[in-house]
């Protein structure tokens, strides 16, 4: 790795530490904050990635891709598809619901700046594999699965409106999952 390299990962690095410290609460950490933990000046900082949000951001997304590759629901392998994709999309917004600002931020993040392999496709192939055994052709599975993970994103983004939308509250777990069962059902149940 050359100098700049190793500059920006350690900038990287201590933000993301500064980020799991706050609890996902962005607005608590600063450019200043950052450059002294990272013992590099602030002008390098705005150099490397123009913008705290920017960072912020690519910190953010790296930390998600981390748990997107570790996660592992705890789902009963011997289970039809439906209980599966229900244990493993209540993991995933129990997740969310957890780590709001983070969740925000990579959700977000992928919308804006959509790419192959985003957090967001990432997620959609991890939901895949709960599906393995869905018996629908290859391009209709995709899709289902992809209106799934964007649906889970956009009824995350309005958690705090949920109550008065869909007549659930995110915040409380038992209507939360009931919520999620419906839309299993809706999408992959075959009447």
């Amino acid at each position: 790795m050359n100098k700049t390299s190793d500059i920006k990962e350690k900038i990287i690095q201590v933000t993301t530490e500064l980020i799991a410290k706050s609890e996902g609460n962005i607005d608590a950490i600063t450019i200043r904050q950052i450059s002294q933990k990272a013992q590099v000046g602030v002008g390098l900082i705005n150099y490397h990635f123009q913008t705290k949000e920017n960072l912020i951001e690519i910190c953010v997304q790296k930390m998600i891709e981390e748990v997107i590759v570790k996660f592992k629901p705890d789902v009963d392998q011997s289970a039809g598809y439906l209980q599966k994709i229900k244990a493993s999309s209540k993991s995933v917004m129990d997740f969310l619901i957890s780590n709001p600002a983070v969740s925000r931020i990579s959700i977000l993040g992928d919308y804006v700046k959509p790419q192959l392999l985003d957090n967001t496709i990432k997620t959609v192939m991890g939901f895949s594999i709960s599906l393995k055994d869905y018996d629908v052709a290859a391009d209709i599975k995709k899709i289902r699965i992809f209106a799934f993970v964007s649906t889970l994103q956009a009824a995350f983004l309005r958690k705090d409106l949920s109550k008065e939308l869909f007549g659930f509250d995110f915040y409380i777990k038992e209507e939360r999952d009931k919520f999620l069962d419906i839309i299993v059902d809706s999408l992959f149940k075959e009447c």
